[in-house]
């Protein structure tokens, strides 16, 4: 149903670049090739030889931070190159944020990219890249601009050991390989059934980008209004940890359990993975148990989670000095998002404690915590590798059942509140476009996909580059398209939602609503224009606002816009790219080869109460994949609570669903 004034829109944003465009989108992409190494483009090496910040403090708004980072830098005080960047270090991420602070307050594109080549040969380059690519995200000079994807940045951090070694083998044979990539674990290990998921390259970097778009340690006074910051933490992980349990149930695995403080950590996690200067990432057997460390202890993380759910059961929590701020309304989950997290925004984080970010530490530091045999920093460390462990999910469990208790405590949707008078859904199904006779069966199956090691290996004047590769296993779906016909008795907008939940236990029981609602996972969210009469509504899989297609490697882009400043081809600007997103094939869970049975749940909703910005239309871009990532320039653009309708606790079934609503069953089949 795309109006003509959607496709304009969508010619608007899809615009050809020009030369100045081109050339910073060259220069952005050839600046992070082999960051480890010396900068060897020449035109690159030049500036980062010659550039003196201090002699350009005028194109700076804080010039004092400039002098204060070139004399870190003179002195050595920085993080050094080569060193392991733990964004969780207090010391690290002060480096970092004002590395970050310099680039981002630079008045001009010119003056931030000569700036970033000047830092780049001369701070660590973990920690250049993290400042950099938070800078470019938020720079209005920057809109459109693509990085390269993380896993081509750093494949250390995204691929096993073994690769690694094979790569430098080929590297120093100078042979052109295609090295397999298998998933972590063995046949023994139930939780290699569901490792596709937690290891796939782009959930990887979803959950690397959501926390450069949405860093916690964000400040005001940068200008730029993180809209409802708290509370896209909250969701993007929920959905997250429930996406894995729905994995879990396709493969014959019960939900996860959370984690416990007073319980060991039941499943051990073998990362089999290297950091680029040769530590092992570290192992943690099975049952191991929390310790204290040095900067908080296990009665600490009690502490903190006991105060937070006192002040979820009280309906208010406690500012710093000392006001009672109420939770049970419209803003109390972006509060708690907050104080969970302990962001820059958290109302009282000496008494809330930071609950996130410590759990993710004491994870990381549990087989090392007195630093006994120096271990480097474990993976739930690093947003690029936290979801390959099982544990990540058992914490985010934990930390969504502290959610699902505030969200319990909130009043119940009435009927009132979830009905769309004169709007009625009459039917609707799904349909595979490959299987178009069988309504209601989606199809998933494992592709290879292919990433590019260039950047993992070092090289030389003297030798030449060799095109060596990773072949790993990725799950994707055949495309589908919804089909959803809508009774109106008047022309209106709608916002149309669409989820999926599972429809049976690991037992085999029926899930009642209730239950699968905190399961369910967003699929799609959109507005449509409803004429008075029958409507039928048709939206393609690939059109999801949770999803964005696999990005390119970095040499097929570079190539791309070397060949556009050619005149060879046209190069068209995406303004609204988002780096944020579920990969397209991750939209739907594998089920399996008998067929995994699931809920597709649809409801439309007012659009003219739902919709957020002022001077929004239905066909507004806000970067595709808002449901999880929001919006980077406006604020995020549906007014209902994340979730809705399934973000309340549902008592009674029959007198929850209305007219504007349905519910269907299909079934999920996994082809090998």
């Amino acid at each position: 149903m795309r109006s003509l004034a959607v496709l304009l829109l969508l010619l608007v944003a899809a615009s050809a670049a020009d030369e100045v465009f081109l050339k910073r989108q060259r220069d952005i992409l050839l600046l992070l090739l082999r960051l480890h190494q010396p900068n060897a483009i020449p035109e690159q090496k030049s500036t980062s030889e010659s550039y003196d910040p201090l002699m350009h403090l005028s194109h700076f708004k804080k010039p004092e931070l400039v002098q204060e980072l070139v004399d870190e830098i003179t002195h050595g005080t920085t993080l050094p190159r080569g060193e392991i960047f733990n964004l969780f270090n207090t010391e690290h991420r002060t480096s970092m944020i004002h590395v970050f602070e310099v680039l981002f307050f630079a008045k001009d594109f010119d003056t931030f990219f000569k700036t970033a080549v000047y830092a780049r040969d001369r701070v660590n380059e973990f920690l250049f890249y993290y400042a950099f690519s938070v800078a470019a995200v938020r720079r209005s000079d920057c809109e459109g601009l693509q990085l390269p994807p993380p896993y081509e940045i750093f494949p250390h951090f995204f691929v096993t050991s073994d690769v690694i070694r094979s790569a430098y083998k080929a590297k120093m044979m100078h042979t052109p390989t295609i090295i397999d990539m298998h998933w972590t674990g063995s046949i023994h290990n139930p939780e290699q059934r569901v490792a596709y998921y937690g290891e796939d390259v782009g959930l990887n970097s979803h959950h690397s980008h959501w926390h450069k778009d949405f860093p916690f340690w964000w400040k005001p006074e940068y200008g730029i209004e993180l809209d409802r910051k708290g509370e896209l933490f909250f969701y993007n992980h929920h959905q997250m940890t429930s996406r894995f349990d729905l994995e879990r149930l396709s493969n014959d695995l019960t939900i996860s359990k959370p984690l416990a403080w007073y319980r060991p950590v039941v499943e051990g996690f073998s990362p089999d993975a290297i950091y680029k200067h040769g530590f092992q990432f570290p192992m943690r057997p099975d049952n191991t148990k929390f310790h204290d460390l040095s900067t908080v202890t296990v009665n600490h993380m009690r502490a903190y989670e006991s105060r937070i759910h006192e002040s979820i059961d009280f309906g208010h929590v406690y500012s710093t000095n000392g006001t009672e701020v109420s939770l049970n309304d419209e803003h109390g989950i972006n509060i708690l998002g907050e104080i969970v997290e302990a962001s820059e925004h958290s109302i009282n984080p000496d008494y809330y404690g930071s609950l996130h970010n410590l759990a993710h530490v004491m994870l990381g530091r549990i087989t090392d915590p007195e630093g006994k045999f120096d271990a480097p920093p474990g993976v739930m460390e690093h947003f690029e590798t936290a979801t390959r462990d099982p544990s990540f999910f058992r914490l985010h469990k934990y930390i969504d059942n502290i959610f699902k208790s505030h969200k319990d405590h909130l009043t119940p949707y009435t009927h009132k509140e979830l009905e769309f008078p004169g709007v009625t859904v009459t039917a609707a199904k799904v349909v595979g476009l490959s299987h178009a006779s069988t309504p209601n069966m989606l199809i998933t199956h494992f592709n290879n996909f292919y990433i590019d090691l260039h950047n993992a290996l070092d090289t030389t004047t003297t030798l030449g580059d060799v095109d060596i590769k990773a072949r790993i296993g990725r799950m994707a779906h055949e495309p589908f398209k919804y089909t959803i016909n809508v009774n109106s008795e008047r022309p209106v907008t709608a916002t149309v939602r669409i989820f999926l939940a599972p429809a049976y236990n690991w037992y085999g029981e029926e899930i009642h609503l209730d239950e699968g609602r905190w399961l369910a996972v967003e699929l799609d969210k959109f507005a449509v224009k409803l004429h008075e009469g029958e409507n039928v509504i048709t939206r393609l899989s690939k059109d999801s606002t949770i999803t964005i297609p696999d990005m390119k490697s970095h040499k097929d882009m570079i190539r791309e816009v070397e060949s556009a400043l050619a005149g060879e081809l046209e190069y068209h600007i995406d303004e609204h790219h988002r780096h944020c997103g579920f990969s397209q094939g991750l939209l739907i869970p594998k089920g399996s080869e008998a067929g995994t049975h699931f809920k597709v749940f649809i409801m439309l909703t007012d659009w003219d109460k739902d919709h957020a910005n002022a001077d929004a239309h239905p066909e507004d871009d806000y970067g595709g994949s808002i449901g999880y990532c929001g919006a980077l320039w406006a604020k995020y653009p549906d007014k209902k609570p994340m979730g809705f309708p399934f973000d309340r606790h549902i008592q009674d079934e029959e007198d929850f669903f209305t007219e504007n609503m349905k519910l269907i069953d299909v079934v999920i089949k996994n082809i090998k």
